[in-house]
């Protein structure tokens, strides 16, 4: 272990700027989710308290009910803000993989590399924690402004407790860990082959299973709601977080499938290079765009609360109800939207770091900056919109069996999510066009690194 401990600080400074980099986007993520996920945890915690202390007839009659939407808005955030803090355990892996693959090809031993990778996420994970809940603390008064059952929210009714902080100042370390062993086998089983930058074994279609039952079970559960309404909301809540989990599996697949397709298809040089990136890398390009498709699922879930809201006569209580239907589903879209445009951003400028030697030959080789960046910016527009669209789509087909065809029927659940999604896009694409001035930056450096 002491041997480890020396040789963490010169792997560290053998990446030079790119590592410290890779270091403060991983540490912005950490700290984006930690904080992001001890609010809407705070949020949940404070109807549940006001459902077992009512302080009115609203609270008292209406509290199960607000606690129970509480919970769907957590699980249809909590998928994007863990897939978030994952990806930043695995930031800048292709350069860490290949040096942690020569020290292996080197003489050092598996137990040796995965301390040295688990301590550098570990650190890393730490410390955007600590952020996080700083950001989380930070962000309480802003919340306390958001109108929800007549009144707001006090900052004590939103603070999540000191046990509840120290197991996030915990789990968000374990959670890097965790990405960062799952990104380590390869190094640790072959080491050659990283060093050799051999391309990992296709996607299974086995991701699509996953997928399937949840989408089949949530059904019958929801055809036996009826009867079971009670016993059944728990099951409901929780085929749909597997749904919702399961586009992780399934979207990197996807992206698999249309890489090949569009390769095959290419008639211009960026396209093609574009398709053959995906086709190499899906889960890279999915961890740039899979925010979107999270968001979008989640916009194609909240499409029919418009349904709720309109072409019917309400009492006070009713009245506020709808009111704070709107205010959690639009809070619940824009948290869900600035994840993925956050989540795209650093995951772009990170694959540009991994790319810099692939990057910097391509350019010795007479390969203008113009083509390199159409292609960097096409790897992201080629599947955004279709990953965007199909996760709405499986959320809407999802659900349709609960709502029947309220998502198609009634216009402003179309507009919402159209807009949503147009919306999405455009923010998505903002935020990886700040990759840009990296990508130039990267190609002003003749030196060709053997990282």
């Amino acid at each position: 272990m002491n041997a480890v401990v020396a040789l963490a600080p010169h792997l560290r400074r053998a990446g030079g700027r790119d590592t410290r980099v890779t270091t403060a986007l991983s540490v912005t993520a950490f700290a984006v989710s930690t904080a992001l996920t001890l609010s809407v945890l705070g949020g949940l915690l404070g109807f549940a308290e006001r459902a077992a202390h009512p302080a009115d007839a609203l609270q008292r009659e209406l509290g199960t009910l607000y606690v129970q939407l509480a919970w769907t808005a957590l699980i249809l955030l909590v998928v994007p803000l863990v897939t978030l803090a994952g990806a930043a355990a695995r930031m800048g892996v292709a350069r860490r993989d290949a040096r942690l693959a020569t020290l292996r090809l080197l003489g050092a031993t598996p137990r040796e590399v995965v301390a040295l990778s688990l301590l550098e996420t570990c650190v890393q994970g730490l410390v955007g924690a600590v952020v996080g809940v700083l950001g989380y603390v930070a962000l309480l008064p802003l919340w306390a402004l958001v109108p929800f059952q007549g009144g707001t929210f006090s900052v004590g009714e939103l603070w999540v407790g000191p046990l509840v902080v120290l197991a996030v100042l915990v789990s968000v370390p374990v959670l890097a860990a965790v990405s960062g062993l799952v990104s380590l086998r390869r190094v640790v089983v072959s080491p050659l082959g990283v060093a050799r930058r051999t391309t990992p074994p296709g996607l299974k279609v086995v991701r699509v299973v996953v997928l399937a039952v949840a989408l089949v079970g949530f059904a019958i559960a929801t055809a036996a709601a009826g009867r079971l309404a009670a016993a059944l909301v728990a099951v409901l809540l929780g085929f749909l977080a597997a749904g919702f989990g399961a586009m992780n599996l399934v979207g990197p697949w996807v992206l698999g499938i249309m890489g090949r397709v569009q390769a095959r298809r290419a008639r211009t040089p960026v396209r093609l290079l574009a398709a053959r990136r995906l086709v190499d890398d899906p889960r890279g390009a999915w961890r740039v765009v899979g925010g979107l498709g999270l968001a979008g699922f989640v916009a194609g879930a909240l499409a029919v609360v418009p349904m709720f809201t309109s072409g019917q006569q309400v009492d006070r209580q009713g009245e506020i109800l709808n009111d704070d239907l709107v205010t959690g589903a639009m809070l619940t879209l824009v948290i869900a939207f600035l994840l993925a445009a956050v989540s795209a951003g650093i995951q772009q400028a990170s694959t540009v770091l991994d790319r810099r030697r692939e990057y910097a030959l391509a350019h010795l080789a007479g390969m203008p900056v113009e083509l390199l960046d159409a292609v960097r910016r096409r790897e992201v527009t080629g599947p955004m919109v279709r990953v965007a669209g199909g996760s709405s789509l499986v959320a809407v087909v999802m659900l349709s069996p609960l709502f029947k065809t309220a998502a198609f029927t009634d216009w402003r659940g179309i507009v919402l999510l159209v807009g949503c999604l147009v919306g999405g896009c455009l923010l998505v694409l903002a935020a990886t066009e700040t990759s840009r001035p990296l990508l130039r930056s990267v190609l002003t450096e003749p030196l060709v690194r053997a990282d």
